[in-house]
């Protein structure tokens, strides 16, 4: 019972339509497995004219073959209906299901609150494993295995009714073998189930870190740890290999014991004899009964085979289905709760106690207690890790509070209907988080029923027109994996921009600006003051100077709010925690201060004056940053190439030979049977040994060749350089679709198919001919969507703020629409064979695996001609006093520490657990552990509060005595002590000098207006 439960998971996503179709999918596949023994039946009628005509009936012989051949000329008219009826429908009803599954699975996704992630219970990798590798599995058991299932049950039973209307005593006599033949299979269905579910689980593990190196490339390739990755993605591997060993032996056992049709066939002929002999049976009658026997427990066997894949299909339907039937403590769907009719957004939190789930031992927040008035602006200041950010989570209900309550305008936020709450709110984060799709689509994702207009007008009060128009393609611009095609500043801007548009009633800004040059924050920060007014503003900022005018401040120290007022009033008290801040940070600013005044108006100012980033000054400046040789160009996926394919599985050429010799000798039987039809015991124990030891073999091959090919896939691809990993085709999530699916197809090349090589020739025209367009478009569908959901679940959080989930689902449509359509087509000659189809898809794969493996990159960080370059001369083997020092030089020890599990905890997925502060002070540490010779520092305290900002200065400039050091900043007081200082402007250095020199210019010089800039 539960395993019907369990097949019924494949069929979830299916409606009246696709019902419609897989009942006359299921006519064609019963007629189809019918066909064959009815021309058995024909056959044998035409064997007793033929035997039992004498030469001087010439006539009435004729007639009669005539009639027989006009009969299978019927039955194959018939037959070409049947089998397009079969192959049409369930092609297309596979498509139709899997497309829906997928948006059904990442609706569930997105439908599930924060906290559900924190626990891990889905990942990242999780989820391309599902929307790529299962929904295949899925769509290949749909399209292709269970109507040969169906048809090969099918002829089997029609077989033996067809054999039993023709002499029922020989069918009754051979009736009891068919225990002999089903043992086998169902026992090979029940052990693979359980295997299945066991690979799925390596498989994800290893797919996880494939996704980690690739979407952190740039943080591998800095701290050389590519081959650190490569040896974590092979160790995770070594589990599915050892699984599927076992795979393929008990196929092989399996298989194998199908020899014992041969010696049914052998004793049904010998009984076939008598009944001749002495009831009267003819020979036609004789033959057509043993065969129709002996074929359909054959055909039966190879249909068995199916159960394999029917089995992956099962545990990956159970596994999309579990998340699709799971509903949040949160539900965003939820269309209950209560609607305000206006809005004041007088915000109150009551007696708050607050824990995350993935740490339940450390509280958060214990009796917290907030008030922020209707239109007001309150600014909550406080060391990393102090629970600011959390009041934002709280609020837009990413967690529920253990205790207490949280009201808007008196009313429990827990009362209201979710999605209208999230509505009511525009957030701008710390780490804006913008998806591979034009600005424009960005900044929609806001209100969806945006004009153009309003775009612009967001755009434009959130200082980001200026350079979007700049831009070649202006607002369709795109912006790459999670933005990457952008600047820091370019990013907050067009989130900002995203918030603006919405006209939120609360406005909630998480370090709105820390990422903005000083220019750039003093026009973004008059358009946040202007965006706040009129409403509910919560603000959390490390730049004190960014909040002064707020109307209320609240210190924000363990979780407890400490102090509260004014600038002013806090500022009263000398001895308090907002005080020593801001003296801290007038500090910073009296090291570098001027002694000249400056009236406001000598200021030059420039939008465009400013100290960039690297990725600035290539996107806004114009530059065309893939000039002519400056990288290799992608050539198209060549014609795969069989012979390279068997060096890559070279090293298990003992196994290849034996497997081959194996499905020689078995391949042998066919003939050799003819030949010697009463060979029955030696055949049996023939081809029983020999087809055990061929799959086996070929398992052998094929699950070692998968885990090779997946090495050196990613080993090749850290190789590449870092901007080709920013194209659309090579984000995160396409690349690790192809890691899950392509390896697998190639297995097909050289499992236990290869038994049958020469129909390898045959499927590569039938791939050209049939399948070449569909497998391009498929793949291409599947690494589209595996991209999205990537994204999709890397950016829960913004997704779930703006409630943009149905925005997402829409672009799932969009990116299946084109092979949908294309895979309607390719249905009308979908039935080609299921030995042709899976090599055909397996030969695309070849082609795509070696495009890979033969691209040439033009930085090779081990190229054995040249020099390695190595980032100091750390080795893998860290002692744990090591890391201890470095994360104190990083002043992260001690919220390490006070961890539960101390150096021991999950960081999460991309540091989720962590506050921003936290996870820049941990890779500070990393840094300082690798004792560089070259230390780049981009931005590096931009997250951390200023005392923590202090600290860590001094721990860096401490770090970089003796080393070359290159260092970006937005904060002028950072980088004053540097032996030069380069002002940039349009990927010109327009002023070069220490930072006394460079003031000793006065109002005339860059550097000179942006340190008065930043005091201002």
């Amino acid at each position: 019972m539960k395993s019907f439960a369990s097949i019924r998971t494949i069929f979830m996503h299916s409606d009246g339509v696709d019902w419609m179709l897989m009942g006359l999918g299921l006519i064609g596949a019963v007629g189809d497995g019918f066909i064959t023994p009815i021309v058995f039946f024909i056959t044998s009628q035409l064997l007793n004219d033929i035997g039992g005509s004498s030469v001087n009936d010439g006539t009435f012989f004729m007639k009669a073959i005539s009639k027989k051949a006009v009969a299978l000329l019927y039955v194959a008219c018939a037959s070409w209906v049947i089998c397009f009826l079969e192959g049409y429908c369930w092609t297309r009803t596979g498509e139709r299901q899997t497309a829906r599954m997928r948006e059904k699975y990442l609706r569930a996704v997105l439908r599930q609150d924060v906290g559900y992630f924190d626990l891990h219970v889905t990942s990242t990798a999780d989820v391309i494993t599902s929307v790529s590798s299962d929904s295949l599995v899925i769509q290949d058991v749909l399209s292709e295995k269970l109507p040969n299932l169906l048809m090969s049950a099918s002829a089997f039973f029609g077989s033996y009714i067809v054999a039993f209307l023709m002499l029922w005593r020989l069918t009754i006599v051979g009736f009891p073998f068919i225990v002999l033949l089903l043992i086998p299979g169902l026992m090979y269905g029940r052990a693979l189930i359980s295997i299945s579910r066991k690979i799925r689980e390596e498989y994800t593990d290893a797919g996880s870190i494939a996704e980690q190196a690739i979407s952190l490339v740039r943080t591998v390739y800095a701290f050389s740890n590519e081959r650190k990755m490569i040896s974590k993605f092979s160790t995770a591997l070594e589990g599915s290999v050892k699984l599927g060993l076992r795979q393929g032996l008990v196929k092989g056992i399996t298989i194998g014991s199908n020899g014992i049709i041969f010696a049914i066939w052998g004793f049904m002929s010998w009984y076939g004899s008598r009944m001749v002999m002495y009831h009267g049976a003819k020979g036609g009658t004789i033959f057509a009964v043993v065969i129709c026997m002996t074929y359909g427990g054959s055909t039966l066997g190879r249909g068995l085979s199916n159960l394999k894949y029917l089995s992956e299909a099962v545990v990956a339907g159970e596994r999309i289905t579990k998340v699709i039937k799971r509903v949040p403590d949160i539900d965003s769907n939820n269309l209950e709760g209560q609607i305000l009719e206006k809005t004041r957004g007088e915000v109150e939190f009551k007696n708050v106690k607050f824990v995350y789930p993935s740490r339940p031992e450390t509280s958060i927040f214990d009796n917290f207690c907030l008030r922020v008035p209707s239109g007001k602006t309150v600014a909550l200041v406080g060391g990393s890790g102090s629970g600011k950010s959390t009041v934002i989570s709280l609020l837009q209900r990413f967690y529920d509070p253990v205790e207490g309550e949280i009201l808007i305008d008196g009313v429990s936020i827990d009362k209201m209907q979710v999605k209208w709450l999230r509505s009511q709110m525009g957030l701008v984060s710390q780490e804006p988080a913008l998806f591979a799709t034009s600005i424009k689509e960005n900044i929609l994702f806001g209100k969806e029923d945006a004009s153009t207009e309003d775009v612009m007008e967001a755009a434009k009060a959130s200082n980001a027109h200026n350079f979007i128009s700049q831009l070649p393609n202006g607002y369709e611009t795109q912006v790459g994996e999670r933005g990457v095609q952008m600047s820091g500043g370019q990013k907050q801007r067009i989130a900002i921009a995203r918030a603006i548009i919405k006209s939120p009633t609360i406005l909630l800004l998480d370090e709105a600006t820390s990422a903005l040059d000083s220019e750039s924050e003093m026009v973004v920060q008059e358009a946040l003051d202007n965006a706040s007014a009129g409403r509910t503003t919560i603000v959390i900022a490390h730049r004190l100077s960014t909040i002064r005018n707020a109307s209320g401040i609240c210190v924000v120290h363990n979780g407890h709010i400490v102090e509260t007022g004014s600038h002013e009033e806090l500022m009263k008290n000398l001895d308090g925690q907002y005080t020593s801040l801001v003296r801290l940070q007038q500090l910073e600013n009296e090291e570098s201060d001027v002694n000249v005044s400056i009236n406001s108006k000598d200021l030059k100012y420039s939008p465009s004056l400013t100290i960039q980033s690297r990725s600035n000054l290539l996107t806004t400046s114009g530059i065309d940053t893939n000039l002519s040789g400056s990288r290799p160009t992608d050539k198209k996926i060549q014609a795969p190439s069989f012979k390279r394919l068997m060096a890559m599985n070279r090293p298990e050429w003992k196994h290849a030979l034996y497997g081959c010799l194996s499905a020689a000798l078995y391949g042998a039987v066919q003939p050799i049977y003819a030949f010697c039809n009463g060979s029955m015991v030696s055949v049996y124990f023939l081809t029983s040994h020999d087809e055990i030891r061929e799959k086996t073999s070929f398992a052998y091959m094929g699950e070692y060749l998968t885990k090779r090919i997946r090495e050196k896939m990613l080993s090749k691809i850290l190789t590449f350089e870092v901007n080709w990993f920013d194209e659309d085709e090579s984000s995160s999530g396409a690349i690790c679709s192809r890691l899950a699916k392509e390896a697998n197809l190639v297995r097909s090349l050289v499992g236990e198919r290869v038994s049958l090589v020469p129909l390898v020739v045959v499927c590569y025209y039938a791939q050209r001919i049939l399948l070449k367009s569909l497998s391009k478009k498929a793949i291409k569908a599947q690494d589209e969507s595996s991209k999205l959901a990537a994204e999709a679940v890397s950016n829960i959080r913004t997704i779930t703020a703006f409630s943009s989930q149905e925005r997402i689902l829409k672009l799932l449509k969009r990116v299946q629409e084109g092979p949908l359509k294309e895979s309607i087509r390719q249905s009308w000659l979908a039935d080609a064979g299921t030995m042709t189809t899976d090599l055909a898809k397996g030969s695309y794969a070849v082609g795509a695996v070696f495009a890979v493996l033969d691209r040439c990159t033009t930085i090779e960080p081990e190229n054995p001609d040249g020099e390695n370059i190595m980032y100091g001369g750390a080795s893998d083997k860290i002692d744990e006093s090591e890391i201890i020092v470095a994360a104190k030089a990083a002043n992260a020890h001690d919220f390490i520490t006070s961890l539960t599990d101390g150096y021991e905890t999950n960081c999460g997925d991309r540091g989720v657990q962590l506050s921003g502060g936290q996870k820049q002070r941990i890779a500070i540490a990393r840094a300082v552990l690798k004792n560089p010779s070259v230390l780049l520092l981009d931005e590096a305290t931009s997250a951390l509060d200023s005392q923590s900002e202090r600290v860590v200065q001094d721990a860096l400039e401490h770090v970089m005595v003796g080393r070359t050091s290159i260092v970006i900043a937005h904060r002028l007081s950072t980088i004053q002590n540097c032996d030069t200082i380069a002002v940039l402007d349009k990927g010109k250095v327009v002023e070069s000098g220490t930072h006394s020199s460079l003031l000793a210019k006065g109002s005339t010089g860059v550097y000179f207006s942006l340190v008065n800039l930043q005091r201002t």
